[in-house]
């Protein structure tokens, strides 16, 4: 097997050529968690969207201060029609080392279909996320404003490779997997480097979603979403040259300066384990599942890449790791199982301290 490798040299966030200013957004979305449960006011389950300004001071600090909420209590809510040129029908990924063909239905969500009409597209609503359009005005709040502070933990969300699927099928981006995909792991971000498992020639790796912050869990849906600009070193690794650690690797794994992340799901290969792999948005949201699946990961990732026996590993995990809930909200829920690096230097006794610097995926 290969195996590519992503260390993520900086991340700064990207400003407005115009302004000079870095705005992101925070969606309290129907994906959330928090539709999960009744709302405590309001009449009704509401969806929001918080404005943040990222600040960048002299000094260095990086954080971000909310600045207004508007609300819509449905995506036709908003304003439009929008007129864009269509994409292609059909065609081919551009500079792809293996030949990767698509083709477009304009079909963006279920129901919800825009056809090309004369080289043109209308949308009259929100069709998908991330569609530039005009939010709803007459909603916005300000009284969030002066009320807390975020510090920045710049990341990226979204970061993997292809999985191996039908040549002629699409595989969707939201639910992570094996190969990595929608993490949304708050700790991929500068200082850290990522391992991928290849399945498919080319390995075909994208990256993207970049947050400027978001808590483990991911819980209302999304970070705060915005533009990052980045620096990274691609590592390819052949199978008579693996490092050990990552020898038969499975799942993605992150490595940085005090640690390492097995990552895990509650279905890690959903394309091979579900006959319709559509299901996962359903089975796949199981915190049961996802931690007995990020386990099994980190079980076997010792067994192999540290010579533990299971039950030696079983003991590590119990007494020095910490699980982690990465995201409840992409489908296939995601979860990690940090593991200190000093636990494997016999004279490094040192205590572990898991809080992660601000900025960085370094622990404290």
């Amino acid at each position: 097997m290969y195996a590519v490798q992503v260390d993520i040299l900086s991340l700064k966030p990207r400003k407005n050529p115009k302004t000079g200013k870095t705005y992101g957004s925070n969606a309290a979305a129907w994906w959330g968690y928090q539709f999960r449960t009744p709302f405590k006011t309001g009449a009704a389950k509401r969806e929001v969207t918080t404005i943040y300004e990222v600040i960048e001071d002299k000094d260095g600090a990086v954080y971000a201060v909310p600045d207004y909420q508007f609300t819509y209590s449905a995506t036709g809510n908003y304003k439009g029609p929008l007129t864009a040129s269509c994409i292609p029908a059909e065609g081919y990924i551009p500079d792809c080392y293996a030949q990767v063909s698509w083709t477009s239905t304009y079909k963006y969500a279920p129901d919800y279909n825009i056809p090309c009409v004369n080289g043109h597209q209308q949308f009259t609503g929100y069709a998908y996320p991330g569609m530039l359009t005009k939010h709803p005005t007459g909603t916005e709040d300000y009284s969030i404003r002066g009320k807390f502070v975020v510090p920045a933990n710049l990341h990226i969300g979204n970061i993997g490779v292809a999985p191996k699927y039908k040549p002629d099928a699409a595989v969707n981006s939201i639910p992570p997997l094996q190969t990595g995909g929608n993490m949304d792991d708050r700790r991929i971000g500068q200082g850290a480097t990522m391992y991928f498992p290849v399945e498919v020639a080319g390995a075909l790796l994208t990256m993207g979603d970049a947050h400027i912050a978001q808590g483990d869990s991911e819980f209302d849906g999304t970070g705060i979403e915005t533009s990052i600009t980045g620096k990274f070193r691609i590592t390819l690794h052949k199978k008579d040259s693996l490092p050990k650690i990552v020898k038969n690797l499975s799942f993605p794994l992150l490595e940085n300066a005090n640690e390492y992340v097995v990552h895990g799901y509650a279905y890690s290969a959903y394309l091979k384990q579900l006959a319709t792999p559509g299901d996962v948005f359903a089975k796949g949201a199981s915190l049961d599942k996802a931690f007995e699946g990020v386990y099994k990961s980190a079980r076997d990732w010792l067994m192999t890449s540290w010579d533990l026996t299971e039950d030696q590993a079983i003991t590590l995990i119990t007494v020095a790791c910490d699980f982690n809930v990465h995201q409840v909200v992409g489908g296939n829920w995601g979860m990690g199982v940090s593991i200190p690096k000093y636990v494997f230097d016999l004279k490094d006794k040192k205590r572990y301290k898991p809080a992660v610097v601000c900025g960085s995926s370094t622990p404290l």
